[in-house]
């Protein structure tokens, strides 16, 4: 049977696209692009992208997805506490982020998780969404959390 492979993409509706994508500019180092030059309908500063390249587990072949987005509100947003989605971003350093992060005034919120597999943490956007900052760390050979 056909089913899901993997994660093709997180998009966001804002209010402020062009604020909300400068903030994760700012202060995570997303890399934000507009999508006006892309022959996509988006007006100027009503849509904003950042594709990741992935590696195929399978076949080693580096594909161009998943993307974040950013995209103007159609319509009235719920508040950041009644949004049921969390942003994950994955970050090579998540003690060196949140330690930044914390020099500009954005704090963690609640306790870090640590395993054996990698370190969580959460932080919001200014827009109220959840973030989670993941870090992984390779896994023992034996692990059970190894897929293959």
């Amino acid at each position: 049977m056909a089913g899901a492979q993997g994660i093709a993409g997180v998009f966001l509706d804002s209010e402020d696209p062009a604020a909300l994508a400068a903030w994760y500019d700012e202060h995570l180092r997303v890399g934000f692009a507009g999508a006006q030059g892309l022959g996509l309908d988006a007006p100027e500063e009503q849509s904003f992208f950042r594709v990741f390249a992935t590696r195929d587990i399978d076949s080693s072949e580096v594909r161009e997805n998943p993307v974040f987005a950013i995209n103007k509100a159609t319509g009235p947003l719920a508040p950041g506490d009644e949004r049921g989605h969390v942003v994950g971003l994955r970050v090579d350093d998540v003690d060196a982020v949140l330690a930044y992060l914390a020099t500009v005034g954005i704090e963690q919120e609640g306790e870090m998780l640590v395993w054996e597999g990698g370190k969580h943490a959460r932080i919001r956007d200014p827009d109220g969404n959840k973030v989670e900052l993941y870090e992984e760390l390779p896994l023992a050979p034996d692990s059970p959390y190894r897929s293959r």
